[in-house]
């Protein structure tokens, strides 16, 4: 814990200003070190951020520090604030260029890492393996993605501490588990029509997502007979949106799939309420902190087993973990989803804040800053 000013300084690429998993994190982690230490012993610094994106829920405007895009003055501020700091923090290992110029003049520098997903699981230039190896404690998301660190890079297991994504301190969690009738007007939904519901970007970089996989599914599942609708939500590139027009139009799905675009937070319960089943099954997430914000709605889930899914849905506890490259496995998950009555919505979100609310995660950074795995 912080004895003397400045002692934390925290470098981020975005927080604010995207919307992604690793922003949220930043986020987080932001509002949880405002929680902790007074504002003397800590600083935020990012170097893509515009300062009329932040969120002043989590910090100041006055006292973080955003950059937009000026990388060089980001670089030189924080060089200048990480020598005098006694532990840098870096949000992203792309920020790893900036704490090996900070070790370069202070070489007992401590400096910490979080690490995502498919960031650090591929293979590294060999001056960021070994400094990974030599000078960084890593803070994984995910037990897979630890798993990942050590056998591709050859960290050892005891500078790599897992500290699971968490809730929004600001989410307001439903009590009812109703669904909103003004979306079942939007849509043209039918009265008892399960609604199967997906949420991520729609990128013709990240098919890895998996729900091309679901449409195809989907597919075989009407030919049985089964009524729905799904819900596919996300901000698509002109690439990928004319890829999937193309794949539902094949797959005779017009009228079941509905791609509805960018979803702001504040419209994300009312969707999570709607849905019946949220279904994700990726192979790229690091952990997939939307597994956990469908979870703490109430949600039945269905997400891939072959990646940081397994922690957000527990190793099973939160939602069903399947082969991301089966369909056949895919639709038989669906088909036990929808045909389970016996789901408890209010169970689904207790679990999932006992084990991923805000407190918890709180708690955790409290413990790892404590008692920090020494370089």
């Amino acid at each position: 814990m912080p004895k003397k000013s400045n002692e934390i300084l925290f470098l981020n690429l975005y927080a604010f200003s995207l919307t992604g998993g690793v922003e949220k994190v930043s986020r987080k982690f932001i509002y949880a070190l405002g929680k902790l230490f007074l504002d003397s012993t800590w600083s935020s610094y990012s170097m893509h951020d515009e300062r009329k994106d932040t969120d002043a829920r989590c910090i100041s405007t006055k006292k973080y520090k955003a950059f937009n895009g000026a990388k060089l003055a980001f670089v030189a501020t924080s060089l200048l604030k990480g020598i005098k700091s006694q532990t840098v923090i870096l949000s992203h290992i792309n920020l790893l260029p900036v704490a090996k110029l900070i070790t370069t003049i202070k070489p007992k520098q401590k400096v910490i890492m979080f690490a995502h997903g498919i960031e650090v699981w591929d293979k590294l230039p060999k001056w960021k393996t070994k400094f990974l190896q030599e000078k960084v404690q890593v803070w994984a998301v995910s037990n897979y993605t630890k798993n990942k660190m050590i056998a591709q890079h050859g960290v050892s297991a005891q500078k790599i501490q897992v500290l699971n994504n968490c809730l929004s301190p600001f989410l307001n969690l439903p009590k009812i588990f109703e669904k909103p009738q003004d979306l079942v007007k939007k849509y043209k939904l039918g009265e008892n029509t399960p609604i199967i519901f997906t949420l991520n970007r729609l990128s013709a970089s990240e098919k890895y997502k998996g729900y091309d996989k679901v449409i195809i599914a989907l597919s075989k599942l009407k030919q049985q007979g089964q009524a729905f609708t799904y819900l596919l939500a996300g901000k698509a590139d002109e690439t990928e949106r004319l890829r999937l027009t193309k794949l539902i139009e094949e797959k005779e799905l017009v009228n079941e799939v509905k791609m509805i675009g960018y979803l702001p937070e504040e419209e994300l319960t009312s969707h999570f309420l709607l849905s019946d089943l949220f279904i994700m099954p990726s192979k790229g997430e690091g952990f997939g902190i939307v597994f956990i914000e469908a979870a703490a709605h109430g949600c039945k889930i269905i997400g891939g087993n072959v990646d940081g899914s397994t922690d957000a849905l527990l190793n099973g506890r939160l939602g069903q973990l399947i082969n991301p490259n089966d369909e056949t496995e895919i639709l038989i998950a669906i088909q036990n989803a929808l045909a389970n009555k016996n789901h408890q919505p209010e169970l689904q979100q207790q679990i999932t804040i006992e084990n991923f609310g805000f407190d918890n995660y709180l708690n955790k950074v409290k413990q790892l800053l404590s008692n920090p795995v020494a370089n």
